[in-house]
């Protein structure tokens, strides 16, 4: 899967040019834990280009949540729509994860 990567010091902008799905999300969550192993305190993955959540994207999100937390850093969610807004509320993922 391509993948737009932007760093700025211990912030880190990831943009996936495609839906996360079954057959990739492995990918991107690798890449993000690459990135938090190697320094990164606020990882925002930018969903521009997702229209819809599958669980195991939500379960990635809830995972990558906890291992940035660990090391005093948090996970951002940008650009994303408002059906994937009304998930993350559901799920309350919304209250460990920032939502911009």
């Amino acid at each position: 899967m391509e993948m737009m990567i932007e760093r700025d010091g211990a912030r880190v902008n990831i943009k996936p040019e495609e839906e996360i799905h079954f057959d990739n999300y492995k990918e991107v969550e690798a890449a993000i834990v690459k990135e938090i192993e190697a320094g990164a305190t606020e990882v925002s993955l930018d969903l521009s280009n997702v229209t819809t959540l599958y669980s195991m994207t939500l379960g990635m999100f809830n995972k990558i949540a906890a291992a940035i937390s660990e090391k005093g850093g948090k996970f951002v969610l940008t650009n994303i729509n408002s059906d994937i807004r009304k998930v993350m509320k559901a799920t309350r993922l919304d209250k460990i994860i920032t939502v911009r």
